[in-house]
């Protein structure tokens, strides 16, 4: 008879990613085994080896992408486009995670299955745009230009240090270039 866990799966995955926050693309199994007080190998019986808590976590951020995009208030026109995008902007903080996102990315740049994973994040954030930009003409192309707008903005944010938070920094980019962002526009 197995012995009953200690540590949950899920607490097993966030740990893996803030020991990836912490550490960047090196980390190794004993990293997340010493933040959470098991052996190194429990972690490797219960989830393999690195590559597979790799993949444990994507498949993490998936599904927490998509709980959390159920979660937010539905609806469709400029006043729910422009509520949406404030809540998904101001989700990301104000930069201070921001490198663990960067890590994540790198990873996804290399690894294909890891890739499709944050394809699969990205539609699930395009889809919920383009449901609430039901007005324009093209919403699924209009959802990924706006998602565009945000990716290319999160960059530029991290390439010059003078600027004001993460969040305010995007929400002004997102101002500018849709009409229907203006606070003017209901």
């Amino acid at each position: 008879m197995p012995r009953p866990k200690t540590v949950s799966d899920v607490e097993v995955i966030e740990a893996a990613l803030a020991t990836l926050a912490e550490k960047g693309p090196t980390f190794t199994i004993t990293d997340i085994a010493d933040r959470v007080n098991l052996s190194r190998a429990t972690l490797i019986q219960r989830f393999g080896d690195r590559q597979a808590i790799l993949l444990c976590m994507a498949d993490f951020q998936v599904e927490q992408t998509r709980l959390w995009l159920a979660g937010l208030a539905p609806g469709s026109g400029s006043t729910a486009l422009r509520q949406f995008l404030e809540t998904i902007v101001t989700g990301m903080g104000e930069g201070d995670r921001f490198s663990a996102h960067v890590t994540i990315a790198a990873l996804e740049a290399r690894d294909p299955v890891l890739r499709e994973r944050a394809a699969e994040r990205y539609r699930l954030v395009q889809q919920a745009i383009a449901e609430r930009a039901a007005f324009h003409s093209d919403p699924i192309g209009f959802a990924g230009h706006i998602h565009a707008i945000i990716a290319g903005a999160t960059m530029q944010w991290v390439a010059d240090p003078g600027q004001s938070g993460l969040a305010d920094f995007i929400l002004a980019r997102l101002r500018w270039a849709i009409p229907e962002m203006a606070p003017e526009n209901p």
